[in-house]
């Protein structure tokens, strides 16, 4: 197992609108990871279909419980992947968390 693909950074939504006013969600970062990429396999890309996700990617860090399926992830590339499905799991012994990513439709704002 492998964490040279590159860095992620895991972010918060959060809401920077004053008080009384409309939401507004920005980002605010919660943690940085070397990953690596995993190969999205077929019985896990149609599973994820009947759910209405679209799997974009899957990749693996040093486990992190913090992570949750309400965070976003941004990959070197610059584009934002919600946190699909978040699963801390063992991997030939080494404490992993695999994070299912899905390119959401419209970008965030960084706080």
């Amino acid at each position: 197992m492998t964490f040279d693909d590159g860095v992620l950074k895991i972010y918060k939504v959060i809401n920077i609108a004053e008080t009384g006013m409309k939401p507004k969600y920005a980002l605010k970062l919660k943690s940085k990871h070397y990953f690596g990429f995993e190969t999205v396999g077929i019985s896990r890309y149609y599973t994820a279909l009947q759910e209405n996700v679209q799997v974009s990617d899957v990749v693996h860090i040093w486990e992190d419980r913090k992570i949750t399926s309400m965070d976003i992830c941004i990959l070197e590339d610059g584009l934002q992947y919600k946190c699909a499905f978040v699963q801390h799991v063992m991997d030939d012994g080494l404490k992993i968390t695999r994070i299912t990513l899905e390119r959401l439709k419209e970008d965030y704002g960084i706080f």
